[in-house]
């Protein structure tokens, strides 16, 4: 399984170390809306672009990734983040795939929009390579 990370568990961020033991598949990026929340972002449906990093999972990976995100399958409207199939867009190829990734689930300021939708950005980091998906 596939999932597209956006935030601090994308490499060489605070929580890079839940997906140490998995495939690094590239870079690439989804539509939606990304927002500051402070120590994190979260990301909305929208039509920006948010850039992150795509990762092959393990099952008992993804039950550890929803208990970071706070995303409760059986009660997802009590849910920090909501899981959901997302199409993922190489960032240099007109390659695409289906990934699973995390939706912030509670309401946003939009003043605290991350225009470039680019969270490394946004904390002044460079990005790691420029591989694709």
């Amino acid at each position: 399984m596939k999932v597209f990370v956006y935030g601090t568990l994308m490499g060489g961020l605070q929580r890079e170390e839940a997906l140490s033991n998995s495939p690094f598949l590239g870079f690439g990026y989804i539509n939606g809306t990304l927002y500051n929340l402070g120590n994190y972002p979260g990301l909305k449906d929208g039509n920006d672009k948010v850039f992150g990093e795509l990762y092959e999972i393990s099952l008992p990976t993804l039950d550890y990734l929803d208990q970071i995100e706070g995303y409760f399958t059986e009660q997802p409207e009590n849910s920090l983040y909501i899981r959901k199939s997302t199409t993922i867009y190489s960032d240099s190829t007109a390659e695409t795939c289906i990934a699973e990734t995390y939706f912030y689930n509670l309401p946003v300021v939009e003043s605290n929009r991350i225009v470039t939708g680019d969270y490394r950005a946004f904390l002044d980091l460079p990005r790691l390579s420029e591989s694709t998906i």
